[in-house]
């Protein structure tokens, strides 16, 4: 190889591949349960927000209540296809990132954590929507909402954030080294 031939792509561990593809199929199977199981996820949804009514402010009056219960569902349904968008997303991030960083970043020990840090959180940040679905129920909108932000999307996020800004930086420093 001469000096202006460019590097071959290689690729990153394939547990990276594995978790990437993985992230892929559970949003495709995601996005495929909430449509077949739309009905039954929204009576699930009813029943247990109807079980905790002080948690979303309802008050006994269907004209109120109903309304109330409208926009939690609608909460409920968004999280589920935000979970499916992203985690589709996010599959195609790990692998891309984790190749560019395989291919650009030299060997050792940044590599390895850059890697490690786009694969789990990217993975992990779109299970985040999945909790705080999940949470809507007993918990209601905002405390379903912080308690996703500070389990699943601050942690994965800035893990995923940090890991592009160090890349960005070591391919920054290659740049300006030739």
């Amino acid at each position: 190889m001469s000096a202006v031939d460019p590097p071959a792509w290689r690729l990153p561990p394939r547990w990276v591949l594995l978790v990437g593809v993985l992230s892929i199929v559970c949003a495709e199977v995601g996005g495929a349960s909430m449509a077949r199981f739309k009905l039954e996820l929204a009576r699930w949804a009813r029943g247990a927000m109807l079980t905790h009514p002080s948690v979303h402010g309802l008050v006994g009056v269907r004209d109120v209540d109903e309304r109330i219960l409208d926009e939690a569902l609608v909460k409920f349904d968004a999280g589920l296809r935000l979970f499916h968008m992203h985690a589709e997303g996010m599959g195609l991030v790990v692998i891309a990132t984790a190749t560019v960083a395989a291919t650009l970043a030299r060997p050792g020990a940044a590599r390895r954590v850059i890697i490690a840090l786009l694969t789990v959180g990217g993975a992990g940040y779109p299970v985040g929507y999945l909790v705080w679905s999940a949470l809507i129920p007993a918990y209601g909108l905002e405390r379903a909402k912080t308690i996703a932000e500070w389990l699943v999307w601050i942690p994965f996020g800035s893990a995923t954030i940090v890991a592009l800004w160090w890349l960005t930086g070591l391919l920054a420093l290659r740049m300006i080294g030739r």
